[in-house]
């Protein structure tokens, strides 16, 4: 009898015990969050304008030196000494740098007493030569070695001129790239040296942006913080982009002192103002100005569409393919956004 008491209890507590964790499951899985992929997400949006990006067009850039370069080091060496600062103007040919040529003058020295011993071999060859003491093979082999000694003499006179690193043009020696006592090898870099005298400004503008731009073609440039923008003049278009498909062009500025190599430069071609083009807020660009896209409104769904960005100003971007004037763009909630989602907007 007390058995069966006993096993009755047990089983009524495993029951218990049973409804109990059920109960407390599904309150678990009433409690946990389920996102709804069908429910729409909140978004803003603005429409896209025609106009609206200020006057015109703008691009920005960087003063540059027109003529600009490293100095190398042609023969390997150790720098005995440093001639110049930086800041320090030079006139071409002057002395940058000195290395060690001790090794070049050894080899130097040996290559001379090498010929000096050679020219006379050759002198006593051609007397016996023509006695008929010797065989004229051996006169031909002594002129043969003294030839090859000749040319390896030459070359290593030429590396020991090159021991000595001078200025290749008038500039202003703007980076030193190594110090008193460092070694150097050929094709590494001792100084940067610029000619501060002839700037430019070097602009990189897509492909869409570069028919703006002609040969001769005078622009409005803004420099740095100067108050008044300046007159360039267009005098070279790149025909070849880089990689994010970006042409070169670069603008002749005038003599100023005012203007020094690293201002920041923003030009304004004259032609064509924003006011026939399609813009939209800068703040809609998804990604990177390489590829870059936009969420378009359409039927209460957002579709991620690309598009060709062509300048921006006063904090709109001009779009010159992939959007028309009055297509919603989304502004603002895109980080939930995916391709196809269905969205309520404000």
């Amino acid at each position: 009898m007390k058995r069966w008491m006993l096993w009755t209890g047990l089983a009524a507590l495993l029951a218990l015990t049973v409804v109990k964790l059920a109960v407390n499951k599904r309150t678990v899985a009433e409690r946990v969050y389920r996102h709804d992929k069908n429910a729409p997400v909140h978004v803003t949006v603005e429409a896209a304008l025609l106009g609206g990006a200020g006057q015109g067009p703008r691009y920005g850039g960087t003063v540059v030196p027109l003529r600009e370069g490293r100095v190398m080091a042609e023969v390997p060496g150790r720098v005995l000494r440093v001639a110049v600062r930086e800041g320090q103007q030079v006139r071409k040919g002057d002395l940058i740098a000195q290395l060690d040529g001790e090794l070049l003058r050894l080899q130097h020295e040996s290559a001379q007493v090498q010929v000096a011993a050679l020219e006379k071999d050759q002198a006593r060859y051609r007397v016996l030569a023509s006695a008929d003491a010797v065989q004229g093979i051996q006169l031909e082999r002594t002129e043969q070695a003294l030839q090859t000694a000749r040319i390896q003499l030459a070359n290593i006179t030429e590396q020991l001129g090159r021991t000595t690193i001078r200025a290749p043009f008038d500039g202003e020696v703007t980076q030193l790239l190594a110090e008193e006592g460092t070694v150097v090898g050929p094709s590494m870099p001792v100084a940067m040296l610029s000619d501060p005298r002839e700037l430019e400004v070097l602009l990189h503008v897509s492909e869409v942006d570069v028919v703006r731009f002609q040969q001769g073609q005078a622009v409005q440039v803004t420099l740095g913080d100067l108050a008044d923008p300046v007159k360039g003049t267009v005098h070279s278009i790149g025909r070849r982009g880089d990689v994010a498909n970006r042409f070169p062009v670069r603008i002749e500025l005038p003599a100023d002192p005012r203007i020094v190599a690293g201002l920041s430069a923003t030009v304004e071609p004259p032609s064509g103002t924003a006011a026939d083009q399609v813009t939209i807020p800068a703040r809609a660009l998804l990604g990177s100005s390489i590829a870059p896209e936009v969420y378009v409104v359409r039927d209460s769904t957002a579709r991620r569409t690309p598009i060709v960005a062509a300048a921006a100003g006063n904090g709109r971007l001009a779009v010159a393919q992939g959007l028309k004037a009055g297509e919603l763009v989304v502004t603002s909630g895109a980080v939930s956004l995916r391709d196809g989602a269905r969205v309520t907007y404000r």
